[in-house]
């Protein structure tokens, strides 16, 4: 068996692969109802890595499952958490700040997160043509990352300061991405957004940008706070 499932209430689900790393997924009173759902994979930070299985809904994870949103936009989530010891990409995080380092392999933590959409996605329920994908910080890189990995499976990425392989984002731009960067973040440079940006436009590509000039790192509640992210992505479709 692939997983290990705990159904802890009508809707959240606690689970793990057979390699060991936690998952949650949240599934919303239409997929009781027999709906065919979109389905949103999301990528946490460095700071929720563990394997506890919890930490991880610390951000955006209430907003997502709330019936405010679920009756608006129900949809499935795919909330995996990293182990320690690992990243969602390969990075390099020398003076306290972190780059991107390049790698034809993924991390063991993402290729556990492909292990997942691989088994997810043989749910017939799951609407094949509105996979998204999200992530903050440590998840950004990983949103960029998966892209350029699976380039042909999301219909919609919101990566949230983060930052690119920027020689892989050919592959993807085709893909409709909003992304989120604070001006002044001491953790991960915006210029590693601008240049993804300016990358993404030149190879044909054509993005949403939100620089917020006073924001630093945690800028992730304020980019889902703005009024016509969520309804700019649930529109989206392959």
């Amino acid at each position: 068996m692939f997983y290990q499932c705990k159904q802890e209430n009508s809707t959240w689900q606690t689970n793990t692969t057979d390699k060991g790393l936690p998952y949650r997924s949240f599934y919303p009173e239409a997929y009781k109802k027999g709906e065919t759902l979109p389905l949103l994979l999301f990528l946490h930070g460095a700071g929720e890595r563990g394997d506890d299985n919890e930490s991880q809904l610390v951000h955006i994870a209430p907003l997502l499952s709330s019936d405010s949103l679920q009756n608006i936009n129900p949809c499935i989530l795919i909330f995996p958490q990293c182990p320690e010891d690992d990243y969602w990409a390969h990075v390099n995080r020398g003076g306290g700040q972190w780059t991107v380092e390049s790698s034809e392999s993924p991390t063991p933590a993402m290729q556990e997160v492909m292990s997942i959409l691989d088994k997810v996605l043989d749910d017939p329920q799951v609407d094949k043509t509105r996979l998204y994908i999200s992530g903050l910080s440590m998840g950004g890189f990983g949103t960029f990352d998966l892209l350029s990995r699976k380039p042909t499976l999301f219909a919609a990425a919101v990566p949230i300061c983060g930052g690119a392989d920027t020689t892989k984002v050919d592959q993807y731009a085709h893909v409709p991405l909003w992304n989120f960067h604070g001006a002044i973040d001491p953790v991960v440079p915006v210029e590693l957004s601008q240049d993804f940006i300016s990358n993404f436009i030149e190879v044909g590509g054509n993005p949403r940008y939100t620089e917020y000039h006073d924001g630093e790192h945690n800028i992730w509640d304020r980019a889902y706070k703005e009024p016509q992210l969520l309804t700019w992505l649930f529109k989206q479709k392959k």
